[in-house]
């Protein structure tokens, strides 16, 4: 049977790790909601485009 060796991280390592996580979880919410944000902006102009399309025989 094999074993598994954990290392030994320090307390500064796991603070380190944990404030890294932070920044990733901060990024990524800031990029959907600047995605979202888009989203809804470009949404007046997708409807109104909608409405003002020629028709087609």
């Amino acid at each position: 049977m094999n074993t598994v060796d954990f290392p030994n991280v320090t307390a500064d390592e796991i603070r380190a790790i944990e404030a890294r996580a932070h920044e990733l979880r901060a990024e990524a919410m800031a990029s959907f909601l600047r995605a979202l944000g888009r989203g809804i902006a470009a949404l007046p102009a997708k409807l109104a485009a909608l409405v003002t399309r020629p028709r087609h025989a």
